[in-house]
């Protein structure tokens, strides 16, 4: 006799697990919560960047002040996330098999090892910003390179506090407190666009520097009072100045903020060799990315972050199995969701580019030149969101060093794809070769996770057949 299971179509099969999974359920919620304040949160960034637009225009201040930020933005990201990166696995590890209390004294002790990392790093820049400056701002007159400095040394307790920020943010995430990691982001922007309101006529960078600085720094603040709150009673009982964990989060940072710069850094080998083409390639390049780069901002950063705690907590109990469906079933859904986009993208891409940018100085020849190149890079969606689900799965297995080495190649593939494709589509063949360099990436991911499940499942398997 035919059952109510077998009668469901293959395409909704993954969504049969909402009734039936409560983990699947609460992974799907989180991914939803996360993705609406994402978007939420990138409203408010726009509504920031239209009214700075507003104040400042084109001023040399504001080229000034957006080089500095630019660069610390950067840093913060690579520095601030690599620890965080190597922190939750072993924190949900610890949680699981030592209890809360000794998870949570990993987390302070942690958190200080990446305040005392961003400290020294400030440190340098301080030094160093005369010299940062004149590298990256050729262009600058001497006037405007002494403002780029002043903001940059000015901008640096925003280094310090927003490279915090993606800590307690990966630790409220490890609790399954999504709703305020992806909330608290709000504050910057709504506090420099409040600092401009006030400022009125006023046209000083220096109202900027002290939005951007206090709008963090609130940030900060929030997300370290629920912490604080989350804290079970008396945490700090029997405190140690190294907890035993910390050498593998520390071990494994370095390997995560190596991978995590050189996969940044794709996009400056990307627009650098778009720079090779004709005039206005890095222009063209950087309208489809920005198109692309809102998709997968809902999608798959939403996805990855929602759902990395319960991969790790899967890691920690030795669930190899769940894990994997777990891991199959969440990107079916959504590339479900995410594949229809993509394929709007390919067949509709004029008449997007031309609804979002098609006025003024952007003409009908520069819309149909980003949407020939659009429909190239919206090929990278499927596999961008699968190997980004797919590695918060390796590092919750904490494959540092598979991470690391699969970061260089990939980044040797990029350059080697786009100077083979470029000769034949122009810039076309640079957004082809991300779409190629991700597919590989979620091979390599694929490979890598079967087989270190398919060990671990053998190994417990012998363990049990042992005991008995």
């Amino acid at each position: 006799m035919e059952t109510t299971a077998t009668r469901i179509p293959l395409w909704q099969q993954p969504f049969r697990l909402l009734s039936s999974s409560g983990v699947m359920r609460a992974m799907l919620s989180g991914v939803a919560v996360v993705a609406v304040l994402t978007l939420v949160a990138k409203a408010a960034s726009f509504f920031k960047d239209a009214t700075v637009a507003h104040h400042f225009g084109t001023a040399d201040s504001l080229d000034a002040f957006l080089l500095a930020f630019s660069m610390l933005s950067f840093l913060a990201a690579v520095i601030g996330g690599g620890l965080p990166e190597s922190f939750l696995p072993v924190y949900a590890a610890l949680r699981h098999c030592r209890g809360t209390r000794r998870a949570q004294r990993l987390a302070v002790q942690s958190a200080l090892w990446n305040l005392v990392s961003l400290t020294v790093i400030a440190g340098i820049i301080f030094l160093a910003a005369p010299w940062i400056v004149s590298v990256t701002g050729r262009g600058f007159s001497v006037e405007k390179r002494a403002l780029a400095v002043d903001a940059m040394r000015s901008l640096l307790p925003f280094l310090i506090f927003f490279g915090m920020t993606f800590h307690f943010s990966t630790w409220l995430r490890a609790e399954k407190k999504f709703a305020l990691a992806a909330l608290a982001p709000l504050l910057p922007p709504v506090i420099i666009i409040t600092c401009l309101l006030f400022a009125g006529a006023v046209r000083d960078v220096r109202v900027l520097v002290i939005g951007t600085n206090a709008g963090v720094l609130l940030q900060l603040v929030l997300l370290a009072l629920v912490l604080r709150k989350q804290m079970v009673a008396g945490p700090m009982r029997g405190f140690t100045l190294w907890e035993p964990g910390n050498k593998i989060v520390l071990a494994n940072a370095l390997p995560y903020l190596s991978g995590a710069l050189l996969m940044n850094s794709a996009v400056i080998v990307d627009q650098t060799m778009a720079a090779w083409l004709e005039a206005g390639s890095v222009a063209v390049l950087t309208y489809s990315d920005k198109i692309c780069g809102i998709v997968l901002a809902i999608s798959a950063t939403a996805a990855s972050e929602a759902v990395f705690p319960f991969f790790a907590d899967s890691v920690a109990k030795g669930e190899w199995l769940q894990l994997k469906k777990n891991l199959l079933h969440i990107t079916g859904i959504i590339l479900a969701i995410t594949l229809p986009v993509a394929l709007v993208l390919v067949l509709f891409a004029p008449q997007i580019v031309g609804i979002l940018f098609e006025r003024g100085s952007f003409h009908h020849a520069d819309t149909e030149r980003v949407a020939h190149v659009l429909r190239f890079a919206a090929m990278q969606i499927p596999f961008y969101i699968a190997a980004v689900l797919a590695s918060k799965v390796a590092v919750s297995m904490q494959q540092a060093r598979f991470t690391l080495i699969a970061s260089f190649v990939m980044m040797g593939l990029n350059i080697l794809f786009n100077a083979l494709l470029m000769r034949h589509l122009g810039v076309a063949g640079i957004a082809l070769s991300t779409a190629i360099v991700h597919c590989l990436s979620l091979i390599a991911l694929y490979i890598l996770i079967f087989r270190v499940i398919a060990r671990k499942v053998r190994e417990a398997s012998l363990k049990g057949g042992a005991t008995a």
